[in-house]
């Protein structure tokens, strides 16, 4: 809750060269363990060490400097957050902890909300750009970020941290991890505190910030062939949020809050035969997302309540049938449903909508490598809506390393789809005639070493067609046959867009104590529909220029200092472009000092210049922060 982990934060450990024959592995990308020399998509990977030394508390922090990663915020931390992986819509992209999928069927695109996930104990990220409906179904039409927690694969380790900072924030977090005979087992637990800022940049009153986190999972070995896993994330938040009250209808301060619960539940069996050739896993998983706005000020004080349940089957079989010829295969079947209603003063107690919608679906995909510097990926997909009816999505990759591992090429072409949601489809607003979003994606990368790879850059180019997007159509004095007998309106699959650009990395080790880290990204995402005001126009808050630069030195004595900056280019917030977002530029500084083997005093600077900036028209966003805190390990 990764690029490789030195392009965000720098390494503390010192080595003389980088080694060559420790490789990062992937599990995103081919849903196996997977070298990312031989990965033909585009992978970036946060680990564990990363993460520790960015000292970032909402996983938000840890996303952005990633290349192809966009993001929005309707005021400070715990506010509504959006993520756009390649300009993609923000509920186009797919979320996973621990290989667990994430959505929220009780907002109308079924996206979720990262405002809630926060840093916990985490193992690391990897975020997976591109289309990968094949392994990961709907959803998956921008990419996939993948949340992967600690296991308990050591004799015994715990960790306690405690900070505290500007507006009255305040963290501590705790963790323990082990093994007891064939009992492997994590548990963590967390609570953060925040004052906040207005939700409302013209507001006053500040919108405070709470949550609570608890995780645990445990994996216990039958045989040793055989192994059961149980796991369970639990997420607590409640925070304060503006809105548009009367007389005005101005965006503006209210008493408003939203509170948030969210459970993850998964239980599994993975079996292994073959000599290990053979991998299996069936899993149980259920998700559900309770969350209620209250407004103390208002004669019914529960402007929304809605609850929302995600329940999947799955299972995934893998099969090295020959060293150089792997196979991955899948069955999945998932029901969502929602439960929504939002009282008024007028209707105190209005019918609750109550919806679902079933999506089964079987995958296969194919990963030969014929020579030792070739690796190449085909896949299809076949999924069955209970609604709009079956769906095929097909993806192909290829990986070249040439010159010893210093030069990596690869390609991908891969196309994506998005099932309307249960809002989409049966609300009051609803059109049970919807068919799912459609993208197509093509791109091309390169990687060059020199130096014994101590200097590392890549540059990747995509384009994407998206078609099919559901959309709200306004029946407001519209006397189109659709509108007929929806006079608030309705959805309908009536928007195309475009977007392509650029991801270029570039990250240098001159030496055991100094590191460098930069990255660039261009994005060109635009309204494709005809006839339109807003054809050919910029899609909304995707900035056609980001890039980050991060400089880190770790001293002989265990002092470990970092800045990295942030730039983030203009943007529009409407699909006229008639409203501009100003682009901003954000400094972080960071210091880590060991004390001793166990004990570590760290400290940080938030937006050290105290920009002054939004993500959303409208809305605030945290000036200057200063941190300070204690990190035990034992």
């Amino acid at each position: 809750m990764l690029l490789s982990a030195a392009l965000a934060i720098p390494p503390a450990h010192a080595e003389t060269a980088p080694d060559k024959s420790v490789e990062t592995v992937v599990v995103t990308a081919t849903r196996t363990p997977t070298p990312i020399s031989r990965v033909g998509a585009s992978v970036t990977v946060i680990d564990g060490p990363a993460i520790t030394r960015a000292q970032s508390i909402p996983v938000i922090d840890l996303l952005r400097d990633v290349p192809g990663i966009g993001f929005a915020r309707t005021g400070g931390v715990g506010s509504l957050t959006t993520v756009r992986v390649r300009g993609a819509e923000s509920d186009q992209t797919v979320l996973l902890i621990d290989g667990v999928k994430l959505n929220d069927p009780s907002t109308p695109g079924g996206g979720f909300n990262f405002a809630n996930l926060v840093v916990g104990n985490l193992n690391r990220i990897e975020v997976l750009r591109g289309p990968q409906s094949v392994l990961y179904g709907s959803q998956a039409i921008g990419g996939v970020v993948q949340i992967i927690t600690q296991s308990g694969d050591v004799p015994f380790a715990a960790s306690a941290t405690l900070e505290g900072g500007d507006l009255k924030s305040r963290r501590i977090m705790g963790s323990v991890r082990g093994q007891v005979g064939d009992l492997s087992y994590q548990l963590a637990a967390g609570q953060f505190d925040t004052d906040g800022v207005s939700s409302a940049a013209s507001g006053t009153e500040r919108d405070g910030y709470r949550n609570q986190l608890a995780q645990t999972r445990l994996t216990y070995a039958l045989t040793d062939r055989v192994e059961m896993e149980g796991r369970v994330y639990w997420s607590k938040s409640k925070v304060g949020i503006d809105g548009f009250p009367a007389p005005a209808f101005v965006l503006a301060d209210t008493a408003e809050q939203t509170e948030t619960d969210e459970l993850i539940v998964y239980a599994g069996t993975n079996l292994s035969m073959l000599d290990g050739r053979s991998r299996t896993r069936i899993g149980l998983s259920e998700t559900r997302t309770d969350r209620t706005n209250l407004n103390p000020s208002l004669r019914v004080p529960t402007t929304f309540d809605g609850s929302s349940t995600n329940r999947r089957i799955e299972l995934q079989s893998s099969l090295d049938v020959t060293p150089q010829f792997q196979l991955v295969g899948g069955a999945e079947m998932e029901r969502g449903r929602l439960r929504t209603a939002s009282p008024s003063v007028t209707n105190p107690n209005p019918v609750p909508l109550r919806a679902s919608n079933d999506l089964s679906a079987l995958y296969l995909q194919g990963q030969a490598s014929p020579t030792s510097w070739l690796t190449a990926t085909l896949g299809v997909r076949w999924s069955d809506h209970d609604s709009f009816g079956e769906a095929w999505n097909t993806r192909a990759t290829l990986a070249a390393s040439l010159n010893g591992g210093d030069t990596i090429v690869r390609l991908a072409v891969a196309d994506g789809f998005k099932a309307p949601t249960p809002f989409q489809l049966f609300s009051n607003f609803g059109n049970s005639r919807l068919q799912p979003e459609e993208a197509r994606s093509a791109e091309i990368g390169l990687e060059q070493a020199w130096f014994d790879r101590r200097l590392v850059g890549s540059i990747t180019y995509f384009k994407r067609d998206t078609t099919n997007q559901i959309d709200f159509v306004s029946c407001f004095g519209n006397a189109a046959a659709i509108c007929v007998g929806r006079p608030s309106g309705t959805y309908d699959n009536i928007a195309k867009t475009q977007a392509d650009g650029t991801e270029v990395t570039l990250e240098a080790r001159p030496n055991r104590h100094l590191n460098l880290s930069a990255g660039f990204a261009t994005l060109d995402a635009r309204n494709k529909v005809a006839a339109t005001a807003a054809f050919n126009k910029q899609l909304p808050r995707r900035a056609k220029q980001t890039g980050f630069a991060t400089l880190g030195y770790v001293f002989d004595f265990g002092l470990d200092v970092s800045a990295t900056y942030s730039h983030v280019g203009d943007s529009f917030n409407n699909a006229t472009n008639t409203v501009v977002i100003g682009g901003y530029d954000l400094i972080t500084v960071r210091a880590s000092q060991k004390i001793n083997a166990h004990w570590t005093l760290f400290g940080r600077v938030e937006n050290a210049r105290d920009e002054i900036y939004q993500t959303v028209t409208g809305y605030g966003s945290p000036r200057r922060q200063t941190w300070v805190g204690l990190r035990a390990t034992f």
